[in-house]
């Protein structure tokens, strides 16, 4: 923990030095397709910087919520694997594909476009002192290696945000699985207390994952925005193919959580059908009471949404996002041809 600890400290010293350096070049700057570009990077420096911070803020509940996932993998039964792999089948080439993509892209900054577009650093910063000799030169470079890779890594917290949310909706599935099968009083009983603790269980998730996503969308959003304008200047079809997949990436961010939040919500409404297909009418009259109350509460949902801040998030949310988006870039776009 004390590794971890520092880790993320000297992430954050190391993430804020390229911030600052950002913002002096972004201040000194007059090529518009360069700024646009450094303003991108510092977007994706903040983003970095927000998982750090939160990380270190919820690690406690990250901590609960990932060590009952290692429990309850530990004591895995046959039926709930089976539901368990079915939903890894479903999100690895996604996910894993995200993964790869964001390393592999780093990569090809760190190694292969410094020397393609002639330019010391992955990240074109400029500094108020000379950095043409050596050593500062070397370690100069080895900063932005080092910090591109922090917040690579940084950035993909979102995936293990989503597995999280991922692995409650598991959890209500298997649940529901068991109340249709209900056949007496005492599987009743059981379904009725795991209930209770599953509402709490994904609740810790969803507070967990929340500040994450906030971040992202906002990110996201700042950077989609701004390599969309990219696309107005007359570069090559090869840098366009290139903003495309920024746009995608951007995208596909915000999608990450969008997809297993709408999972979330219909499992967890999916308990109130399984328990109303379940022989409530030869129970008594405490477990029909009891079986009322379950229903009442899955009628509202588990959410991962924060108040007057970011609303729920769900397939509508990400469609009612991507619109926004466009509706931002026409903006500036007609505020840049005005201003031409």
């Amino acid at each position: 923990m004390t590794c971890v600890q520092l880790y993320h400290y000297l992430s954050i010293i190391l993430a804020i030095c390229s911030q600052v350096s950002l913002i002096y070049t972004i201040m000194n700057l007059d090529d518009f397709v360069a700024l646009v570009e450094l303003i991108f990077f510092l977007s994706s420096v903040t983003h970095g910087i927000g998982n750090c911070i939160f990380h270190r803020i919820h690690r406690h509940r990250i901590q609960y919520i990932t060590f009952e996932m290692i429990h309850f993998s530990e004591l895995i039964e046959p039926h709930e694997d089976v539901i368990i792999q079915r939903y890894i089948d479903k999100c690895i080439i996604f996910y894993g594909s995200c993964l790869l993509v964001l390393y592999l892209c780093w990569a090809a900054a760190a190694f292969i476009i410094p020397f393609i577009m002639n330019q010391p650093f992955p990240i074109p910063i400029e500094y108020p002192f000379n950095v043409y000799y050596q050593p500062l030169k070397t370690i100069i470079y080895i900063h932005h290696v080092v910090v591109g890779l922090h917040l690579t890594a940084q950035i993909c917290t979102n995936t293990f945000m989503s597995l999280l949310l991922w692995f409650a909706s598991a959890r209500f599935e298997i649940l529901t699985e068991e109340l249709r099968k209900t056949t007496d009083v005492y599987h009743l009983a059981k379904c009725i207390r795991k209930h209770q603790y599953l509402l709490k269980y994904a609740t810790e998730v969803t507070l967990a994952a929340r500040p994450f996503a906030f971040t992202t969308v906002c990110c996201s959003t700042t950077c989609t925005i701004i390599t969309c304008l990219l696309l107005l200047t007359n570069d090559s079809s090869a840098m366009i193919y290139q903003y495309f997949g920024f746009i995608i990436s951007g995208l596909s961010e915000v999608f990450m959580y969008t997809w297993p939040a709408e999972y979330l919500i219909y499992r967890s409404q999916d308990v109130a059908h399984a328990v109303f297909d379940t022989p409530w009418y030869d129970q008594s009259i405490e477990i029909r009471k009891c079986l009322q109350i379950i229903i009442r509460r899955s009628q509202e949902p588990v959410t991962v949404a924060i108040a007057c801040i970011m609303p729920t998030l769900s397939f509508s949310y990400f469609a009612s996002y991507c619109s926004t988006i466009v509706s931002y870039f026409t903006t500036l776009r007609i505020f840049l041809n005005d201003e031409k």
